[in-house]
């Protein structure tokens, strides 16, 4: 923009709402963009603690939405503040509304409600495969957080790559701060994070480790799985329960920051074997811990991890549990995972994405002024 001061509405529902990856970007970018321009931001959140903790700046207007309601938020209160707070683009995250006073810029992290729709609810069935496409064809802009994602796009809705920005993730300041923190596991354990739904392909990985038991004597690690329960989590929860009983498996729930840094200082190794990701932001972040690291063998993995992670077929056990025993018993492979692991992380920051959303938001609104 030649100089052109903007009032950027940005969408910061997510902020508080323990939505992991999608807390994780909107946070980080955010602060990132506060960092590396002047325009104005107008910041709408739905958890008042959020709001009210979020640092105070001249050049940073906080709002509340009330009713705290997806509909009211994308139906009602956007429409309306674009209009009132005079803004000249808007950034949501996947649904924004059908009418607004202001071009709109839209967040698709990734389009796994098409491709693997038995990881949702009814209800998310029923308006996932609606309003976002719907969305993402109305929107001026879209960013995403890999070229996977970008593909993904054309290949299922048409979307062309030029609408396309991708802005990737990167690692919360909070993973690379070197101050110790215990661990609220005694180790030895391998670690994975995910929440408990199909999509994460966690029974892939606990059928793997009881192989692993029952095979292998040496192995001392337990199985530390931490993740909210999503829909279907009964099906891990049950693939999981005799493992559970004796105490090898250990299922968390949510952890705050501060408990799960404490996790991927003291893990052996971390275990990432999701079937479909938009990103992968847990694999990165333990990267950055400096944990060896193993995923499944997908495109984007291939895309964001390369050869800094031991890559294993998605649904075979047996080559996960062959996977585990070395990480368990092989230091000097560890050793080298977590050496390329760090040096692969170093790619991705939060400057580069915030530098990558703001692009896109200037020249949205650069073609509509």
């Amino acid at each position: 923009m030649s100089g052109r001061t903007l009032r950027i509405g940005i969408d910061a529902h997510a902020i508080g709402k323990r939505q992991t990856g999608n807390e994780r970007f909107t946070a980080n970018m955010i602060r990132s963009l506060r960092e590396i321009c002047e325009h104005e931001l107008v910041l709408f959140f739905a958890e008042a603690g959020a709001a009210a903790a979020w640092p105070r700046d001249p050049r940073t207007t906080i709002r509340l939405l009330r009713p705290d309601h997806p509909a009211a938020r994308v139906l009602w209160q956007f429409p309306y503040a674009s209009r009132r707070e005079r803004l000249d683009v808007l950034l949501v995250q996947y649904v924004g509304p059908p009418f607004a006073a202001c071009p709109i810029v839209t967040v698709v992290h990734d389009v796994a409600f098409a491709v693997y729709p038995q990881a949702y609810s009814r209800m998310e069935r029923l308006w996932m495969p609606r309003a976002i496409p719907a969305t993402m064809r109305r929107a001026a802009g879209i960013v995403t957080v890999s070229e996977f994602s970008r593909s993904e796009m054309h290949r299922l809705y048409g979307i062309p790559a030029s609408k396309v920005t991708i802005a990737t993730d990167a690692v919360d300041p909070v993973f690379t701060d070197p101050t110790p923190r215990p661990s609220r596991v005694e180790p030895p354990f391998f670690l994975t994070i995910g929440n408990l739904q199909p999509r994460k392909n966690l029974v892939t990985l606990i059928r793997a480790f009881r192989d692993l038991e029952r095979r292998d004597t040496r192995i001392a690690e337990r199985l530390v799985i931490v993740g909210q329960e999503f829909y279907a989590a009964n099906t891990v929860l049950q693939e999981a329960e005799d493992l559970t009983r004796s105490g090898r498996i250990v299922f968390t729930g949510y952890l705050p920051d501060e408990d799960l840094v404490g996790l991927l200082r003291h893990a052996t190794a971390f275990a990432y074997p999701s079937v479909y990701e938009g990103f992968g932001l847990p694999v990165v972040e333990a990267m950055a811990s400096g944990l060896a690291t193993a995923v499944s063998d997908v495109p984007v993995m291939r895309e964001v991890a390369a050869d800094a992670a031991l890559r294993l077929p998605p649904t075979d056990p047996a080559a996960w549990a062959d996977g585990l025993a070395r990480l368990s018993v092989d230091p000097a492979f560890r050793e080298d995972l977590a050496s390329k692991g760090a040096e692969r992380v170093k790619r991705f920051t939060w400057e580069s994405c915030a530098a990558a959303v703001l692009d896109a938001l200037e020249r949205t609104a650069s073609s509509s002024a």
